[in-house]
């Protein structure tokens, strides 16, 4: 994995549903004024806040060391492009049958409460999707949106060690958060996990080796963070 120097910026490339809530507060703690978090108001159709990191001459802006955010392909603001500039980034991953499942039902409580939003709409999500079992079977590719769009099945290992620092594992935190810490070079603190879905149905784990069939590629990346994990 890259090698994080710590006179560039970093990139945090939020993964909704992987523990970012509890990351927030460690980044905050680490990085203080010198971290940016973009928030996209999801009640308007509006691309991601940017914050600048270079000044007009191509120099490091002092005050700009991380940039956190939920970089989309699907709305126009993914990675690499986004911010080409910046070649360092770190994420966390959870098995991604598991992380959309977590997903759907994030978004069905949200939606029952009339606070699920999509391009400046409120949609009810339930609607859209009666049970998991739908949600998983017609899946919209929104996770890899998440990832660097240059990434394939034939290149992921190479491009995921050339701008990576770390690639987290949802399911062990503890030894995630220290893995970051010592990653960047910074004090590691235990923290509680927060925003935790509620599953009020029944899950199909019986579709988990079909959804693994049909998005190959979110496997392969997952198992590449688990293997460099347990490294």
């Amino acid at each position: 994995m890259k090698v994080y120097d710590p006179d560039q910026p970093i990139i945090y490339t939020h993964i909704p549903k992987c523990a970012g809530t509890s990351v927030v507060q460690l980044l905050r703690q680490w990085f203080g004024p010198s971290y940016h978090k973009l928030n996209q108001d999801e009640t308007k159709d509006i691309l991601l806040p940017k914050v600048l990191a270079q000044d007009e001459n191509g120099n490091w802006l002092p005050h700009v060391k991380c940039i956190h955010g939920h970089f989309n392909h699907g709305r126009g603001y993914g990675l690499p492009y986004y911010y080409p500039e910046i070649t360092q980034y770190f994420t966390i991953l959870r098995d991604p049958f598991d992380l959309v499942t977590s997903m759907y039902f994030f978004a069905k409580g949200r939606s029952a409460r009339g606070e699920f939003w999509h391009r400046g709409e409120r949609v009810d999500f339930s609607k859209l999707f009666p049970t998991v079992g739908d949600y998983l079977r017609s899946y919209p590719y929104w996770l890899f949106h998440h990832l660097p769009q240059d990434v394939t099945l034939d290149n992921y290992r190479e491009k995921l060690s050339q701008r990576f620092v770390l690639i987290g594992i949802f399911e062990d935190m503890p030894n995630t958060l220290a893995n970051l810490a010592a990653a960047l070079g910074k004090p590691y603190t235990p923290l509680p996990q927060l925003n935790v879905s509620e599953y009020n149905e029944p899950v199909p784990f019986q579709l988990r080796e079909r959804f693994y069939r049909d998005f190959p590629l979110l496997k392969l990346i997952y198992d590449f963070a688990l293997e460099q994990h347990h490294r």
